[in-house]
């Protein structure tokens, strides 16, 4: 009989523990999902902060981009061949490219309709088709299909 109550004992004894190994077992696998999913949310703002930081950085060289474009519209026709504006040019096609390894592109808007997403409104025109660009004022880029810089355009009203 004592020994009959020792097997129960031990048998229930053993239900329990196996009962607390499942509970330390699930609970141990919700642990891992919720770190995996920490550790992908995390994963993606990381790469948010990056790319974030990579338009910080490139905003300014698109100022230095726009000083060359006005340089070389002013520059007069006998030294468009010389050879230091040659080197010159050299250093704004290195900034392109650099630019372009980023992802950065300029966005055409030449015969576009006006789109407040990707243009800001400087000035407003007379004499063309309503609502489209008349000119760009200043070019506006892109950089892996968002929005960089707004081109700033004159638009026909």
């Amino acid at each position: 009989m004592i020994e009959e109550n020792n097997i129960e004992n031990l048998k229930l004894e053993i239900e329990n523990l196996r009962k607390q190994g499942d509970e330390y077992l699930n609970g141990w696998k919700r642990a891992k999902a919720d770190y995996l999913n920490l550790k992908k949310e995390m994963e993606a703002q990381n790469k948010e902060i990056k790319e974030w930081m990579s338009k910080i950085m490139l905003i300014p060289l698109l100022i230095i981009l726009d000083a060359f474009d006005k340089a070389f519209g002013e520059i007069p026709e006998n030294l468009k061949n010389d050879l230091w504006v040659k080197g010159i040019e050299g250093i704004k096609k290195q900034l392109e490219d650099y630019l372009k390894t980023q992802g950065v592109e300029a966005m055409a808007v030449k015969g576009e309709g006006f789109d407040p997403m990707k243009h800001e409104a400087i000035e407003s025109a007379e004499g063309g088709e309503i609502g489209k660009i008349a000119e760009e004022l200043q070019r506006g880029y892109s950089m892996h299909g968002e929005v960089l810089r707004p081109a700033k355009v004159k638009v026909y009203k």
